[in-house]
């Protein structure tokens, strides 16, 4: 799968969450995961957090309280910004799992979808 890295990265600096913060290390590295497979999402403690904290080296708790700390400071920052990628109006912060969710499918819609090619048969 295609390291998405530098996009997450740039998505959460727009939110007003820098490369400064090890929780963001940690968001960038669960955003990945669930960007690699939407299905992850389904049992986020399980396939996002303790895959994380082994990445990490860290508790699955850790990861979620990072997570927690970024989606704090995102809603601090710009609320805003957070909606506008959500697609829907927020009245509160959403959850580290919700958090993951609006990234990745915000990330996931603006990745260039792959064309066939014209030297392809059925193309």
């Amino acid at each position: 799968m295609m390291d998405h890295t530098q996009i997450i990265e740039d998505t959460l600096r727009q939110l007003g969450v820098g490369g400064n913060y090890i929780a963001q290390q940690r968001a960038v590295t669960a955003i990945q995961l669930a960007i690699e497979d939407e299905d992850r999402l389904l049992y986020v403690t399980k396939n996002i957090y303790l895959p994380v904290a082994q990445i990490c080296g860290c508790k699955w708790t850790a990861v979620e309280r990072n997570l927690r700390t970024v989606v704090q400071r995102v809603w601090r920052i710009n609320p805003e910004g957070l909606a506008q990628m959500a697609g829907y109006p927020l009245s509160e912060p959403p959850t580290a799992s919700d958090f993951i969710e609006i990234l990745a499918h915000y990330i996931r819609r603006s990745l260039p979808t792959p064309t066939a090619s014209l030297d392809q048969p059925g193309a």
